[in-house]
């Protein structure tokens, strides 16, 4: 079982779909090249999030959303058996949308694509922590009203050094108390701390990205103890400046450290990747074997969500 725990939605959808939606809405991605241009603007600057910002506002209604679920799902099933997507209600609702008739139309397209290829397509419902508790809790609060069974994950993204972890405390205890598998970013962008801080404040189940864990030894060796699951994206990790290239990666570094690591693709349309590309270019790269990569998929089989 190949899975991939760590993706999200509009940055995973297949180029061709997302340029012939946003062609449609009249968003500048329509137009031949644009997005490939905005691409490779934003990995000269490390402007990702502007990036993803634009990539969702060429979505205008629930139909768009649908048609890229569809695409996206028979896309993940070429080469996973298990992939876990983040949704983001709150910017859905920024933009002008009903968050939960979007959500209602993905779960929809996803379903007959599930059965058809048995890979099993789990929705993870994501919080930007700059916007604070109170709009965590209102994802929470739609997942209450929807209950989609398909939602089995909550996590959050954004600037780490925004807001501490801390004040989502209740948040992710709420979470828990729902049933969902809880994950949490850090350790991208700020420093080791922010990964102790999220690991002791938040309690998750996985961390996404962590990967600046490795300059705190003590701290590396005690999550690697309590097995911790790390979901990391090295190709992400370069794209954003978060690594200085594929070759000065951290990850052999955290491997050797204990640690419980699996490979994601995170925005792979952004990142020109796949689930399973960034598994063989760590082989390449890092000189790892068959039992180490292995290993790997394994973590991420034994993290996933919903394995009830």
């Amino acid at each position: 079982m190949v899975a991939d725990l760590h993706l999200h939605f509009e940055g995973s959808v297949p180029e061709g779909v997302l340029t012939r939606i946003a062609r449609r809405n009249g968003h500048a991605f329509g137009r031949p090249g644009a997005f490939a241009a905005a691409r490779r603007r934003s990995r000269q600057s490390h402007a990702f999030l502007r990036l993803y910002a634009d990539c969702c506002r060429a979505f205008s209604s629930p139909l768009d959303y649908a048609e890229a679920a569809s695409a996206l799902g028979r896309r993940l099933a070429r080469e996973l058996t298990h992939a876990e997507i983040y949704v983001s209600p709150e910017i859905w609702t920024r933009f002008g949308l009903d968050a939960g008739s979007v959500l209602a139309a993905i779960d929809r397209a996803f379903a007959p694509v599930e059965a058809r290829t048995g890979c099993r397509l789990v929705l993870l419902l994501d919080t930007v922590r700059q916007w604070g508790a109170e709009a965590a809790e209102r994802v929470l609060d739609l997942h209450e009203r929807t209950r989609l069974p398909r939602i089995a994950g909550f996590g959050m993204g954004g600037d780490e050094a925004s807001l501490p972890a801390r004040e989502f405390r209740r948040v992710y205890r709420r979470a828990r108390q729902l049933g969902l598998t809880t994950a949490v970013h850090a350790g991208e962008w700020a420093g080791p701390d922010s990964v102790a801080e999220a690991a002791d404040e938040l309690e998750p189940d996985r961390i996404d990205h962590g990967i600046r864990v490795v300059e705190d030894a003590r701290l590396a060796a005690r999550l690697a103890r309590a097995g911790l699951p790390f979901c990391v994206a090295p190709s992400s990790n370069v794209a954003t400046g978060a690594a200085a290239s594929w070759k000065r990666h951290p990850l052999p570094r955290l491997l050797d450290a204990g640690l419980s690591i699996c490979l994601s693709a995170d925005d792979p349309t952004l990142f020109r990747t796949t689930t399973l590309g960034e598994y063989r270019r760590a082989g390449r790269i890092f000189g790892l074997g068959g039992a180490e990569l292995d290993a790997m998929i394994a973590v991420a089989a034994s993290a996933r969500s919903g394995k009830g």
